[in-house]
């Protein structure tokens, strides 16, 4: 399973589910780009697998042409490469024996991204959550989940709620408040749709599960 997720604003962008990371990488880099501006060229950052860089360069790629060489004036195969506004990088951990981190490394991979800013711990503490939180990705347990079609429903609804009704705590805001001469400081809960601006405040699950959405084609 892989997420996609925005660490500015804490969101949960879009998700996918199969067997291997080469298999998801492709259809979770289309449907993270549906969400994103048509002309927008985010940095990209993922673990060290190749998959996700194959499949940018795959959808955001030139073709590269070489002049004719040689005796006879042969052309040489044009060759794919990244569009100039691509931005990607990995960050690649080294584990001992035990499987404990001992080195991280920030490899740039396409364009010329800052190496300070490719960062996956965001999206690592999102895991934790979304494996605390959902009984379907436990392994072990009476609620693994044992069919696809099933995860796939349940990531659903918790993309839903992560975004719309659960406030995270790394983006609440500071207040002040005052009332018969007496301030005091107090927190305003903001969710991941708010710190968007998708929504404005935050959703209760019975307002989520009752709310009609109309599509007009």
């Amino acid at each position: 399973m892989g997420i996609a997720f925005a660490r500015a604003w804490r969101l949960m962008l879009a998700f996918e589910v199969a067997a291997t990371e080469a298999a998801l990488a492709e259809p979770l880099i289309t449907r993270t780009e549906a969400c994103l501006a048509p002309v927008s060229w985010p940095l990209w950052t993922s673990d060290g697998l190749e998959a996700y860089g194959t499949a940018l360069l795959a959808r955001h790629h030139v073709i590269q042409s070489f002049p004719r060489t040689g005796r006879r004036g042969r052309p040489r195969r044009p060759r794919l490469v990244a569009h100039p506004r691509l931005q990607y990088g990995q960050v690649v951990k080294q584990r001992d024996m035990r499987h404990r981190v001992i080195d991280v490394t920030q490899r740039v991979v396409f364009g010329a991204p800052p190496p300070e800013q490719l960062l996956t711990v965001y999206v690592e503490r999102h895991n934790l959550s979304l494996r605390q939180e959902n009984g379907r990705l436990r392994r072990k347990t009476l609620a693994f989940s044992k069919a696809v079609g099933g995860l796939r429903n349940q990531l659903t609804l918790y993309q839903a709620f992560y975004n719309l009704c659960r406030p995270h705590r790394g983006l609440r805001q500071r207040t002040l408040q005052s009332a018969r001469g007496n301030t005091w400081r107090r927190w305003r809960l903001v969710t991941p749709a708010m710190a968007a601006g998708i929504a404005n405040h935050v959703w209760s699950l019975r307002g989520l599960m009752t709310t009609r959405i109309f599509i007009n084609h």
